[in-house]
């Protein structure tokens, strides 16, 4: 699946290029690929989250909370998977 979008924190941060999401690819390339639960994760994940970014991107107040909830996570992710 690399290379796929980021569906949620697209539609959170309005655009595929935003650092955040970059961090969030290179997670999902380098750590839930290499292992059977995190491609479990992928699998639901691109089954669930066209529908649920779709919702996010129509209302400004979603995508904030959206990115408040990302916020903390790809803080934890940033020191091992940004480029």
């Amino acid at each position: 699946k690399s290379g796929t979008g980021c569906f949620i924190a697209t539609a959170a941060y309005g655009t595929s290029f935003a650092n955040e999401i970059n961090i969030l690819r290179n997670w999902r390339d380098h750590w839930l690929l290499r292992r059977k639960t995190g491609r479990l994760f992928i699998k639901f994940y691109y089954t669930f989250s066209p529908f649920i970014a779709s919702n996010i991107a129509r209302s400004e107040i979603k995508r904030e909370h959206t990115r408040r909830i990302l916020k903390p996570i790809v803080k934890i992710l940033s020191g091992r998977y940004e480029e």
